[in-house]
């Protein structure tokens, strides 16, 4: 095929081409075009190029071998045309520039790219002739991908620019087979193009993909804790396709068992498409026994024993024995625990609370308000002994969902405190029974000390009470809440947390961050005194007294801003703004506590926490509307 030219030299479309060496026809064609739509717009004509007098001009050009690709394509793409000098300059940049579209001879001669393009000129009578021999690459029929994995093909295909009927361009794939490894790699899956990437004889593109297998997962240190303690954590599997997020997740998940040190992962690569997996898990104390003395806001100072094993059998199981005496009652509490967390292959969590304790419901001594005539008691310290148990099952869901079924059996009995009047209505004992479900949704990072992440729970219960008064006095001489009463109960909590130095490196790391916690609950029917709402203290509304506000309803909300101080210790900022109101108890007013509508109460301050064997220990300082108050305990606020 022969083509001849008499317009004048492109600059803009060798410009452009030199830049875009490896486009298709479609896009050489719309270079063409543009070229022209330049050359007939008004500009400074660029000067024609320095040659020696006497070089002769290329007067036509030649392409033969050509099948797909036009030859006005291919004019195009050589960076020259009609009316350049006629040189050896000239026909070597035309070589170059065309064997570096990819367009040619890489198909059948991969080895010798001096044979792709020939170009030769022929001189006569003055005209120089160029002719361009191509060894055009055969044009794609069919396009397979093999191996695509956990990669469906069809999406795979989406990121291939190289179409069937398109000519067959090495450098146009590689292109293609990178973006495909990006879609992997951004999926967290290892993959690679096998060696059997090209096209055949009758123009079948194959595009062969190895996404990497896990091979074997070996665990090294343990001692006592059980293999497959560890391994039912992880949802990485032998044989699956290896997924550096999936493995990261296992990681944290077996970090959050709090039977390891550190959790430290290697990853070998041991043969093509082949990874095996090693975690070191040096074990941590699990067993612990203790004996001492505490002092808190609500209980006050008391005496101490605990035997806890959170690795019982090595099996990942927890039990505990709690005994506590003395305390502002000088009564005793006896309670023992129990945790499976693997009931079944679903991952079905049980735990089981058995006990016989006193729960001190106010940080001080209380008294009338309203002295009447009859009082019931004579000690000036409320709290309750609770006898009972409690048993709960919980489940994992899909998308770090959890679901939770809960049964409490307790029987109450209240201090006959010297109360009078409606103050006594708070003095309830009898039995209680409960059956509540709760939803939560986990995205922190790490639940024992999250920096990023949220947390969010939805509860409801329902229960029933049998109510009377203290022994020795009669419903008719304390005014208040007795009998049978049904009542249900609802509330909702949510947590944020984030870091204010980006996402953890290590497991351990410890950052600056910001954490907000909000709570809402609301009550129906009639609710014993002992279970409504009730905000203030260490544990709720910093800079108030234990259990200051009660009622039906609540609202609190947190914020705290949280800094490493050293390894192990926090400094905190906080600020707290909370109330409990409405109910049948509200009218209840003993020393301190008067109660009113819905008037929210602030308390800000400021605190530290000293990470122990025995959980982090908690001092806040916090200043409300009522003054200031010091609060002393042991485990996290959220």
């Amino acid at each position: 095929m022969k083509i001849s030219y008499c317009w004048k030299p492109l600059p803009g479309a060798f410009l452009l081409m030199v830049a875009l060496p490896t486009v298709g026809f479609s896009l050489l064609a719309l270079s063409a075009n543009r070229a022209v739509a330049q050359d007939n717009t008004d500009h400074k004509p660029t000067a024609p190029p320095v040659v020696a007098p006497g070089t002769p001009r290329i007067t036509e050009i030649v392409v033969n071998g050509n099948k797909v690709l036009s030859t006005t394509a291919i004019i195009i793409a050589s960076g020259h045309n009609v009316g350049d000098p006629c040189n050896e300059k000239t026909l070597l940049e035309i070589k170059q520039n065309l064997t570096e579209t990819g367009n040619f001879g890489s198909q059948r001669n991969p080895e010798n790219p001096e044979e792709w393009v020939k170009v030769h000129s022929e001189e006569n009578d003055g005209k120089c002739k160029v002719v361009i021999d191509v060894d055009e690459n055969d044009a794609i029929k069919n396009i397979t991908i093999t191996g695509s994995g956990p990669i469906k093909a069809e999406d795979v295909q989406q990121k291939l620019n190289v179409k069937a009927g398109t000519i067959y361009n090495p450098l146009r794939l590689r292109r293609d087979t990178d973006a495909i490894l990006k879609l992997y790699n951004d999926k967290g899956y290892i993959a690679a193009i096998g060696n059997d990437l090209g096209i055949d004889d009758k123009g079948v593109l194959t595009i062969p993909i190895v996404v990497v297998r896990v091979a074997e997962i070996k665990l090294e240190k343990l001692h006592k804790t059980k293999r497959y303690v560890i391994l039912r954590e992880v949802q990485t599997k032998v044989g699956d396709y290896f997924n550096r997020n999936r493995w990261r997740d296992d990681i944290q998940r077996i970090y959050n068992l709090d039977l390891f040190e550190e959790v430290i992962p290697r990853d070998d690569l041991i043969g093509a498409g082949q990874i095996r997996l090693t975690l070191s898990l040096p074990e941590k104390r699990t067993g612990s026994v203790s004996v001492g003395a505490g002092y808190s806001n609500r209980q006050q100072l008391i005496g101490r024993g605990e035997i806890t094993e959170t690795n019982f059998r090595g099996s990942g199981e927890t039990v505990n024995l709690l005994l506590e005496a003395g305390g502002a009652a000088n009564k005793s509490s006896v309670e023992l625990g129990f945790n499976e967390p693997w009931l079944d292959k679903h991952h079905t969590d049980l735990n089981v609370q058995v006990y016989d304790k006193v729960i001190y419901r106010f940080a001080n001594s209380l008294t009338n308000a309203n002295v009447v005539a009859t009082d019931v008691g004579t000690s000036d310290v409320y709290n309750e002994q609770r006898i009972g148990s409690t048993i709960t099952l919980s489940r994992p869901l899909p998308r770090r969902y959890r679901i939770a079924l809960t049964a409490r059996g307790e029987s109450v009995t209240t201090d006959p405190i010297a109360l009078g009047g409606v103050n006594a209505s708070i003095l309830q004992n009898g039995p209680i029974y409960s059956l509540g479900i709760s939803g939560v949704h986990d995205t922190r990072d790490q639940p024992l000390d999250p920096v990023m992440g949220g947390y969010q729970t939805v509860s409801f219960q329902i229960g029933h009470a049998n109510l009377s008064p203290p022994v020795g006095s009669t419903s008719q001489l304390i005014p208040g809440v007795f009998g049978s009463h049904n009542f249900g109960k609802v509330s909702a909590e949510e947590r944020q947390f984030f870091s204010l130095q980006g996402p953890r490196k290590k497991l351990t790391d410890e950052k600056s961050l910001i954490a907000f916690r909000t709570l809402l609950g609301g009550t129906v029917g009639t609710m014993p005194f002992f279970e409504q709402f009730f905000v203030g203290g260490a544990d709720t509304l910093r800079g108030y007294r234990e259990d200051r506000f009660w009622g039906k309803y609540m609202l609190l909300s947190s914020v705290e801003l949280r800094q490493p101080l050293a390894r192990g210790l926090k400094g905190v900022l906080f600020l707290d703004v909370g109330d409990a109101w409405g109910g049948p108890y509200s009218n209840v007013s003993i020393e301190g506590f008067d109660q009113s509508g819905f008037h929210p109460h602030a308390g800000v301050g400021l605190g530290i926490r000293v990470r122990t064997p025995l959980g982090p220990i908690r001092l806040d300082y916090g200043i409300g509307d009522e003054g200031g108050q010091t609060h002393f305990s042991i485990g996290n606020v959220f």
